[in-house]
């Protein structure tokens, strides 16, 4: 039996971040917690980094939920909804992102959630990306903005954006232009306008979330006022990778 993580208090969104480029030992180890569905996905994967990547964040994913509900994390079965996004029943709300080596995990005690974390890499064509995909007022806050915060300013949309698009299950197969974020750091709110979605911007928390140097993270659920917390996860067995 696992040890189990604090209750989850209403209104708290809880984040841990870790890095999933850890030594072979630990891949393997990870690896023998994945379900026979999530070995056939990370089979799938053509390079090898994405595939241990991939095993070393579902194993954190499964030890989080296992500590939350004081079960073994390979016990843990996932439900899917229509467009693939993992649930369970019982809750909590979960979400994770991962972005070269880094993974961030969001869980709460209820409520739709995604979280979305970015490297800052360097991105070409920023403004040009900006027209063809943001809503107009996102497009004209990036061409409004000095050049040298663009880059920071681009990634700080593109996490709210996504976070978004994740809480609802959607992916980025949705339309990017069909609704608008404030990036503006602590913004009340976040979700400034839905277009073609049954979505109420009143009920929604989008907006950063910190996380280790050289990247942005955004968090989105659907209940205004919340706060974050640290997970307090002990990701021990599985490595000494915390930030």
């Amino acid at each position: 039996m696992t040890t189990r993580i604090p209750h989850l208090q209403p209104g708290v969104v809880y984040i841990w971040e870790g890095r999933l480029d850890v030594p072979a030992d630990i891949v393997a180890a990870a690896r023998r917690l994945l379900s026979a569905r999530e070995r056939k996905r990370a089979n799938r994967f053509v390079y090898d980094r994405h595939r241990r990547r991939y095993t070393v964040a579902q194993a954190h994913l499964r030890r989080v939920l296992g500590q939350l509900n004081g079960i073994p994390p390979e016990t843990v079965r996932f439900h899917y909804e229509d467009k693939g996004k993992p649930f369970l029943p019982g809750g909590p709300s979960f979400n994770q992102s991962h972005s070269e080596d880094r993974l961030m995990i969001a869980v709460a005690a209820s409520g739709r959630l995604g979280v979305d974390i970015e490297e800052r890499r360097t991105v070409r064509l920023v403004l040009g990306i900006a027209d063809k995909n943001f809503a107009r007022d996102e497009a004209a806050r990036l061409h409004a903005a000095p050049a040298e915060e663009r880059r920071r300013l681009f990634f700080r949309i593109w996490t709210r954006k996504e976070a978004f698009l994740k809480a609802l299950g959607f992916g980025l197969t949705h339309p990017l232009r069909s609704f608008s974020v404030d990036p503006t750091p602590g913004a009340a709110q976040g979700l400034l306008a839905v277009e073609d979605l049954p979505e109420d911007p009143r009920r929604w928390h989008i907006g950063g979330v910190p996380c280790a140097a050289g990247a942005e993270a955004a968090l989105a659920v659907d209940h205004a006022g919340v706060t974050t917390e640290p997970l307090p996860y002990d990701p021990d067995g599985l490595g000494s990778i915390e930030n």
